[in-house]
């Protein structure tokens, strides 16, 4: 199944992708008097319940929307980001394969849904684009082992963990600054349920404006995703709709010699696609 958010009267509802469109889900089960979660993050809460009404609610439906995309899950309580995880991003960045996950985080305030244009603002010049599998958080986590890790799972999305390198590296290493600008984590375009998808290895790429910049497999993630979870749930407990941007693979600008950079700038669009969810695309605009 695969699960999206638009936009009604500024709220974000939640959607199913069909064939045929995107089902209004609230309306839909309006309509056919039956009860359904409203937004992404109560059919997470729902369990095994909400999945099969919404399964239902697939069949034979009629409400449709063409409103406007919303981030595909939105109101949890992290966003946590793993950087350094393939190991040639690892060697262009000119940098030791880490030993243990090299953890970060952003802000749900980074957000965007596929389509929406984003901000750079003209503070910076180095802007980036980093194609990531992003997973999905499906229930209470704590001290998970790794062979139990998937089972914690909702779902999986595209992420595009924007970077601003030269606020990254100009204060000695701000991660979380330089990437938790306004905007600076589109997912989507859809939520893929876990029962739908193998994370171990998916195709991943990223273009800006049609050129190819990454083309990898998350088989070559250093930390495949039960072993994230497991080491991110002996520290801190993890929660229903928490996001893990599982890192990026070589090809990212950062990584290409000084004379060679072409960062992003207002007009470009980046599309991030992963097989078996689809394509995310943004556009950029510069502030004025």
């Amino acid at each position: 199944m695969k699960l999206t958010q638009f936009y009604r009267n500024g709220a974000a509802i939640l959607g199913l992708v069909t064939k045929k469109g995107i089902v209004d889900v609230p309306n839909e089960a309006k309509r056919r008097r039956l009860p359904a979660p409203a937004t992404a993050m109560e059919a997470i809460n729902g369990g095994p319940e909400a999945f099969r009404l919404l399964e239902d609610l697939q069949e034979g439906a009629a409400c449709y929307t063409d409103a406007p995309a919303a981030p595909v899950v939105t109101g949890m309580d992290k966003v946590l980001c793993i950087g350094l995880n393939y190991r040639q991003h690892a060697i262009e960045c000119g940098l030791p394969i880490p030993e243990h996950p090299v953890v970060f985080n952003k802000f749900p305030s980074t957000l965007a849904a596929c389509g929406e244009e984003i901000t750079l603002p003209k503070d910076y010049q180095a802007y980036d684009y980093e194609a990531e599998l992003v997973a999905v958080i499906g229930k209470r986590a704590r001290n998970v082992k790794a062979e139990e890790a998937l089972s914690c799972v909702f779902g999986y999305t595209c992420g595009n963990d924007l970077s601003t390198r030269d606020l990254q590296l100009a204060r000695g290493g701000q991660w979380v600054l330089s990437k938790s600008l306004d905007g600076f984590g589109p997912v989507g375009p859809c939520l893929v349920t876990a029962d739908r998808l193998d994370p171990s290895a998916l195709e991943i790429s990223s273009t800006v404006n049609g050129e190819v910049r990454q083309h990898s497999n998350t088989s070559d993630l250093i930390f495949p995703l039960p072993q994230l979870i497991a080491d991110l749930s002996r520290h801190f407990t993890l929660l229903p709709g928490d996001l893990i941007f599982t890192g990026t693979p070589a090809g990212v600008m950062h990584g290409y010699p000084a004379d060679q950079k072409r960062w992003l700038k207002g007009g470009d669009r980046v599309e991030v696609t992963i097989e078996g969810i689809g394509t995310l695309w943004n556009t950029f605009c510069q502030e004025e």
